[in-house]
Formats: structure tokens, C-alpha cells, sequence
């Protein structure tokens, strides 16, 4: 998942440490490829500074996303939720983390396919499947195994006791998933797709790439059972392949035409654009907080509820989800490009650590979310509902993980 982090080596340039260790790097230019300013510091010293192919603010954002998650699966009344959403909002962290796995696979092998060639490219895409594959199944079995022995409330109904080996043969085949770690055999499923699309973004196919993902995304909308792909996933009820392929295979069409996407954007006019995200963030949060009135009787809706449940529906990728990503991921990166000195000072310790170790993360998420419903219950006076209670656990499970990272605790076991 960390595939970002591979290039560390042959991209940091002398002096980069600091800013890899989540602290803003030197300002060398005006963060738009301008150069730099001197004199006394001037808001516009904020800005990134564009000295290397390696982009923080995409770790910040992977950072960002893997915060939001532990968060959100801990789960409870939290103070951080305006923050991260509390799996509420129209945009969530899973498309995020996603979308960048799929962004950062055409930045790095795009660029590598075009120097070294395809097929090794394509076989390192599938070494990199092999080994997420492994992550997978370990996660699977150890998070789910611990909580059939403790019975945790997040187990399907009629689960099958004791372990069967039909049950185990329909892990190994990635035929059966289940909470928490259903996202990672999505993504397995989708990097090991992902050589095919790399040939056909090699080959010029950009156009094809696009039909094929947006087509199947399209025909998940309307037939939902024929449009199962790969085959039929047992309780994988909120990540359909599908329908979540769209973010992954979006994201690395991006990121293999970056230069020429980042060229026809700069073409627009800079100011008014940024004020028209702005303004469609608004609206969308409008409607998250009256939830969804003014949208009363779309599509023959009885309620602004039901209306945000036909446009914005998580698990199937809804047109209204899809656009609000659009609006909100590029006036995010936005906001660290012009402000990037003020947020990375305040929050790059975190966030960057994390999006460089995003795999570490969500595996000892895992674990942090089980220990706190085996033990939490056991507290005197203890109520996930009780805010500052929550947030505190919250808080602690964040700083453990990040702690763990600075001190590479099982570095050597876990990847990142």
C-alpha cells in the first residue's frame, strides 16, 4: 500500500529528511514552479515548495485518510468528526486512500514504464499484489480469528463455529471477506488488475481504460448482481468492485498523465476556480446539515434523506459522491499547495508519518479497535456516547500508532 515509499530512496534529495519526518520542507520557490521570494516571510512563503518529484502533500492527504479511519471505525461520539466526517459525509476516507493507492501507481510506474519498459513494471505490479495478497489473508485470519474467540458484535449473524475448511478455502480464494479488512482484498483485487490497465495507459489506451472502468461503474448502477466482478464476495456489502474500481482506476489515470493534466489546469484562471470549489463545498455541506431538504422529491424521494441516499450512497459509488470527491480532493490539495507551511507545521508530525506508512497503520488499527471493545466495557463509568470519553480513547489509539512509527516497532514484520 505503500508504494510511494519505494522511490524514497532514489528521489530524496540531500536534505530531506526533515521534511520525509513530517516537517515542512525549505521553501525553494512559490509552490507553482515560480521562483523564490526574499525578504521579510509574506503569506506567499506558505506555499509548497516544488523541489522534487516526490509530492508531502499527497503523503499528508494518505496521512489524512488513515487518521480519518481510525477514527471513524473506533467509532463513539467524537470531537474529531467535523474533521474526519464521521463516516457521515458525502466523502469519506475510504475513497481517499483508495483513489491515492490507484494515483500514486500510475505517478511512480507510469514514469518507470516509459524508462525501464513495461514487463518489468507489470511484474513488479504483481510482486506488489503477492505481498498485499499475504498482508490480506494474515490480517484476515488473526483479526477475525481473535474475534470469533471473543464474539465480537461486528461478526455476521450465522457465522459458521468452529472453523470449517470450506470456510478457509473461500478466505484463501478471496471468495468470503469481512469488516474492516474487506477494503484490503478490494485493493488486492484491484492491484492485480492494475498491470493490464498499466499496458493499456502504455499502449495510448487512456481512452479505453476510461470506458471500461466507467462503464462497469455505470452498469453497477443499474444491474448490481450482473455486474459483480470478479465473482461473488461473501459479506463484502461495502466495497462492490464494481462500483469501487472507479476511484482506484481513476486515480491512476490520473497520476500517469499528471504533466499533461497539471499543464491544462494551470491554464485556468487560478482565483475564480478555487472560489467555485469553495462555493460547491459549501453547498454540499448545506446539504449534509439539513439533511438533504432541498433535494426533497428527486428521483421520486419521500424525504431529503432518502434524496442523499439515491445521490451519495457510499457503498455503490453514487454520481453524487463521485462529484462531491471532485470538488473536495482538489480543493484539498489546493489548500496545502497555498498554505502548506501553516498545515504541515501544525499536522504534518502526523500526517505524514502516516500516509508514508499507510499499510502499518490500518493494520494496527485493527488491532487498537479490538482491544478497546474487549476492555472498554470493562471500565468503570466508561460511555462511547459520553464525547470527551471517546475522544480521549481516540486520541490515545492515534498517538500509540504514531509512536510505534517514530519507534519502527515491527518494522521488520509488518509492511508499510
Amino acid at each position: 500500500m505503500q508504494l510511494q515509499r519505494q522511490a524514497t530512496a532514489a528521489l530524496r534529495p540531500a536534505g530531506e529528511t526533515a521534511g520525509l519526518q513530517g516537517t515542512a520542507p525549505p521553501v525553494q520557490g512559490d509552490g507553482t514552479g515560480g521562483p523564490a521570494r526574499t525578504g521579510r516571510a509574506r503569506p506567499l512563503s506558505w506555499r509548497y515548495a516544488l523541489h522534487d518529484k516526490r509530492d508531502l502533500r499527497l503523503d499528508f492527504l494518505r496521512g489524512y485518510c488513515a487518521f480519518a479511519m481510525v477514527v471513524d471505525h473506533l467509532g463513539g461520539a467524537s470531537y474529531f468528526y467535523p474533521l474526519t466526517g464521521g463516516n457521515q459525509f458525502f466523502v469519506s476516507a475510504a475513497e481517499g486512500f483508495i483513489f491515492l493507492s490507484g494515483l500514486l501507481v500510475g505517478l511512480i510506474y507510469g514514469p518507470r514504464a516509459r524508462r525501464d519498459g513495461l514487463v518489468p513494471v507489470q511484474l513488479h505490479l504483481l510482486r506488489r499484489t503477492a505481498t498485499l495478497y499475504s498482508v490480506t489473508l494474515g490480517l484476515t485470519f488473526t483479526f477475525i480469528g481473535l474475534s470469533r474467540l471473543t464474539n465480537m458484535p461486528w461478526l455476521p449473524q450465522g457465522e459458521p463455529e468452529p472453523l470449517t475448511p470450506g470456510l478457509v478455502v473461500s478466505l484463501i480464494t478471496l471468495h468470503r471477506t469481512y469488516y474492516l479488512v474487506d477494503v484490503m482484498l478490494l485493493y488486492t483485487l484491484l492491484l492485480a488488475i492494475s498491470p493490464l490497465a498499466m499496458l493499456l495507459l502504455h499502449a495510448g489506451k487512456t481512452s479505453l481504460v476510461v470506458l471500461l472502468c466507467g462503464g462497469l461503474w455505470l452498469a453497477h448502477q443499474w444491474f448490481p448482481q450482473e455486474a459483480s466482478v470478479p465473482w461473488p464476495i461473501a459479506n463484502n456489502t461495502t466495497f462492490p468492485v464494481a462500483a469501487w474500481q472507479l476511484w482506484f482506476f481513476g486515480g491512476m489515470v490520473v497520476g500517469f498523465h499528471r504533466d499533461v493534466i497539471w499543464q491544462r489546469i494551470g491554464r485556468l484562471h487560478r482565483w475564480p476556480s478555487l472560489a467555485l470549489l469553495t462555493l460547491a463545498a459549501a453547498t454540499l455541506v448545506y446539504l449534509r446539515y439539513t439533511n438533504g431538504e432541498p433535494l426533497a422529491g428527486i428521483g421520486g424521494t419521500a424525504n431529503g434523506t432518502a434524496a442523499l441516499d439515491l445521490l451519495f450512497e457510499k457503498h455503490d459509488a453514487r454520481v453524487g459522491r463521485v462529484v462531491a470527491f471532485a470538488i473536495f480532493f482538489p480543493l484539498l490539495y489546493s489548500l496545502l499547495s497555498y498554505a502548506w507551511r501553516p498545515i504541515a507545521g501544525l499536522l504534518g508530525w502526523l500526517c505524514i508519518p502516516f500516509g508514508q506508512n499507510a499499510l502499518y497503520v490500518y493494520a494496527l488499527h485493527l488491532f487498537a479497535i479490538y482491544l478497546s471493545a474487549l476492555f472498554l466495557p470493562l471500565v468503570p463509568g466508561f460511555d462511547r456516547g459520553i464525547a470527551w470519553m471517546n475522544t480521549l480513547v481516540q486520541v490515545v489509539a492515534t498517538l500509540v500508532i504514531w509512536l510505534m512509527i517514530k519507534r519502527q516497532v515491527l518494522f521488520e514484520v509488518v509492511p508499510r
